[in-house]
């Protein structure tokens, strides 16, 4: 509604994920019909991606590390071809396990189009991150549902969740007086947004 309401249709749409492939069919599923969609990989999930699998692949942390960091600096550049290459002649002396090799390989090749120059959007000050919305995420919906020991059924959480969205965006007096509120995207300043680097910590 809010997509429609700002006539945000007749624009491409690029959406931010962390990979998971029943997410990413579900949102190519309901955007179908949308002839300008794009994904787009969230770089803070293809860092921890690469150094969960690297870790179970490489013989030590050293050696992790130093493969991690060629092959970020590859992936946030957007040389895919390039990244899969170096896995594929990654010396069997520093592998203890060559199937988290084999996942990675998949993985760039399953998501090669949301996979894009990095460095390129991070200078045009694009997001390279969903951040933005998993802090929404949290403040409308995790933080009071998730690790409380509680249950909660799915009506139940959809009203939280509605709810906390209009206290958050101060509206949940219109909505109780007037039963009403605006689906609008206020004009705002521009701000610089620190991007991540392909660094290893």
């Amino acid at each position: 509604m809010f997509l429609l309401n700002n006539k945000l249709f007749e624009f491409n749409i690029k959406v931010c994920t962390d990979g998971k492939r029943s997410l990413q069919d579900a949102i190519l599923s309901f955007f179908s019909w949308h002839l300008h969609l794009t994904m787009l990989l969230d770089w803070f999930h293809v860092v921890k991606k690469f150094k969960e699998d690297l870790s179970l692949a490489c013989k030590g942390r050293e050696i992790r590390n130093r493969h991690l960091k060629q092959l970020l600096t590859l992936l946030w550049f957007g040389l895919t071809d390039k990244a899969i290459a170096y896995l594929k002649t990654i010396p069997a002396t520093d592998i203890k396990n060559t199937d988290p090799i084999n996942r990675l390989i998949g993985y760039i090749e399953r998501n090669r189009k949301s996979l894009p120059c990095y460095a390129m959007r991070a200078q045009l000050n694009l997001p390279n991150s969903s951040n933005p919305v998993e802090r929404a995420n949290n403040l409308v919906t995790a933080k009071r549902q998730k690790h409380h020991g509680m249950s909660w059924s799915d009506d139940g959480s959809h009203a939280l969740t509605a709810l906390n969205a209009l206290t958050a965006n101060k509206t949940a007096q219109q909505w109780l007086q007037k039963r009403s509120f605006e689906l609008s995207w206020p004009a705002k300043a521009a701000k610089t947004v620190k991007q991540p680097s392909p660094n290893v910590s």
